[in-house]
């Protein structure tokens, strides 16, 4: 069965305090009792000396015979004392007469002493009841027995009432937690002391809330866009078939058909394939099979290819001049495969953005360099440029703006997947638009030590 922290404290506190009351109390009754009775000793040892100093003067029968009345019938103690005086065995003196059979009676209250003087020899036992000490004792030991539950009592009831006072946030906080669902994540659970540990507690627990919003918001948006996505190509692939079937056609018809059907399928597998290398990006398994890569390689390669799809893809309808500029030392520890796509991507995106007259060669500057433990590398085209709300949002997936939307295909992925390479690397990608127009992304990814030597 599970206990609330309220009885756990409870438990404990008593497991604490229980024994260690116990023990003080018991040793509290000991020493208590033992400094009452170690009292009479003292005193009754005192006064036995000074019995024997008195018998070894000259003194006459009658002094000595006072002095003893006296000692023995003092009631400082409110008891009556026993002394008997002896020696080489014989009685001298006993006050009163039957001090000697009370001696010998056993009685565990009586407390006596004996003192033996060298000169003259002589033994003097002196006796006193310790009744008073004794009830003394067994009294507080009484009030210790009743007075420890209480204070316990008062210890558990003051205990709870402080946890309860405690506690009280918490089980206010669990309740609001509780009532937030899926529909309302916008709710918060209230703070009232910032500075004790249950407000600092709730205050991470609304940071964790909104992190969470975010992220079902983002999951939301997600889900909406790629249904969006995947509906168009959906759409036309049922509609052209449907079209296709309604009646007979020629072999050129279907092939035409089927050409539409084969290019909406492929829009949809790029989605799908772009959609798998987010998650795996998402998954940390972005960096698999890292080794040291050369970013101005990569540069280089990447401006090549270009070159060469602008001449024989006969899709494209703009001739693409790419600029690429590196220097040594660009050297970077990662996936060759997911930064050559990274770099890909951003040139595919600067070749869809660029030429902003619309025709004529569209001109892309591809640099990579080395700037103290960092790599940078920059992808430029030579566009109208991004408004300003699309600065924030262009890495968003499925954001390609109202315009780009119109008029350009594409899953709206590819800046959402570079930049998720470069967090996989510990890198950044940065947009921004230029003074002279077009637009520039720049790309920071942390330099590996062979970069220096290379």
């Amino acid at each position: 069965m599970k206990r609330s922290i309220r009885a756990r404290l409870l438990i404990w506190m008593f497991a604490l305090l229980v024994p260690l009351s116990t023990g003080a109390g018991w040793l509290l009754t000991q020493v208590f009792g033992n400094r009452l009775l170690h009292d009479i000793d003292v005193a009754l040892q005192e006064e036995a000396e000074t019995i024997a100093e008195l018998l070894g003067t000259r003194a006459g029968p009658e002094a000595i015979a006072e002095l003893l009345n006296h000692i023995a019938t003092a009631t400082d103690r409110e008891s009556q004392k026993y002394i008997l005086v002896t020696r080489a065995g014989e009685v001298i003196a006993e006050v009163p007469r039957d001090a000697r059979e009370v001696m010998r009676s056993g009685n565990p209250a009586l407390r006596i002493v004996r003192y033996t003087s060298p000169d003259p020899p002589l033994v003097v036992t002196i006796a006193v009841s310790a009744a008073a000490a004794l009830h003394a004792k067994q009294r507080l030991t009484s009030l210790l027995a009743l007075g420890i539950p209480i204070m316990l009592a008062l210890c558990g009831l003051g205990l709870s009432l402080v946890t309860t006072r405690a506690l009280r946030p918490l089980e206010d906080a669990s309740r609001q937690l509780d009532a937030i669902a899926g529909e309302n994540l916008s709710a918060r659970v209230r703070v009232r002391n910032t500075n004790d540990e249950v407000g600092r507690m709730v205050t991470v627990l609304n940071r964790m809330l909104d992190r969470l919003q975010r992220a079902v918001e983002e999951l939301r948006r997600f889900t909406s866009d790629a249904a969006h996505e995947l509906r168009t190509p959906l759409t036309v692939l049922r509609t052209g078939l449907d079209v296709a079937q309604s009646r007979q056609r020629s072999a050129d018809e279907y092939r035409a058909a089927l050409a539409d059907a084969l290019a909406a399928t492929d829009r949809m597998c790029h989605l799908a394939d772009d959609l798998l290398t987010l998650a795996r990006l998402e998954g940390a398994g972005g960096l698999r099979n890292a080794a040291t890569v050369d970013i101005g390689e990569i540069v280089r390669e990447l401006a090549a290819a270009w070159r060469s799809n602008a001449v024989e893809d006969g899709a494209v309808q703009r001739e693409i001049v790419i600029h690429a500029t590196t220097e040594p030392g660009t050297c970077v520890h990662g996936s060759a495969g997911n930064l050559y796509r990274l770099f890909n991507n951003l040139i595919d995106n600067a070749h869809r953005h660029g030429a902003r007259n619309g025709s004529g060669p569209v001109e892309i500057a591809v640099s990579a360099r080395r700037i103290a433990d960092r790599v940078e590398a920059t992808v430029t085209d030579d566009g109208p440029g991004m408004a300003a709300e699309d600065l924030h949002r262009v890495f968003d997936r499925f954001y390609r703006g109202d315009g780009v939307r119109a008029g350009q295909p594409g899953t709206g992925l590819g800046l959402s997947i570079a930049q998720e390479i470069a967090r996989a690397h510990g890198g950044e990608i940065t947009a921004a638009n230029r003074d002279g127009g077009g637009c520039v992304f720049t790309i920071t990814l942390p330099a590996t030590s062979s970069s220096v030597n290379s």
